[in-house]
């Protein structure tokens, strides 16, 4: 009789510990895009700052080329995010970057320069 107890319980353990792996996987599939664009934004704001780190002083064109071909994935999936075209990508860019504090925008002859702030 405690053998069977014991037998049932184990099978309801495994069910629980399957039901939730299942869950947990159809979670992750859910939020996989979310998680690459953040993925993505990270690692190119990461870019940018290790530039800051060379050169002063980056321009708009600066940041388009350094950011041009990056791609991420993530370990789980096969899915991948690359920028091919900078220009679209740049303005929620920098718009991001200066709302968290990280840059700020300088006027020079007329073109817009950044810099860390």
């Amino acid at each position: 009789m405690i053998s069977m107890i014991n037998f049932l319980f184990k099978i309801i353990l495994f069910a629980i510990t399957i039901t939730f792996l299942l869950a947990w996987g159809y979670i992750k599939q859910q939020r996989k895009n979310e998680e690459l664009i953040t993925k993505l934004y990270r690692k190119i704001e990461n870019k940018i700052m290790n530039e800051f780190n060379k050169k002063e002083k980056l321009t708009i064109k600066d940041i388009e080329s350094l950011i041009k071909g990056t791609k991420v994935s993530l370990f789980w999936t096969k899915n991948k995010l690359t920028v091919t075209d900078s220009k679209l990508f740049i303005k929620n860019l920098i718009k991001n970057m200066l709302n968290k504090g990280l840059i700020i925008e300088i006027e020079d002859n007329n073109s817009r320069l950044y810099k860390v702030k």
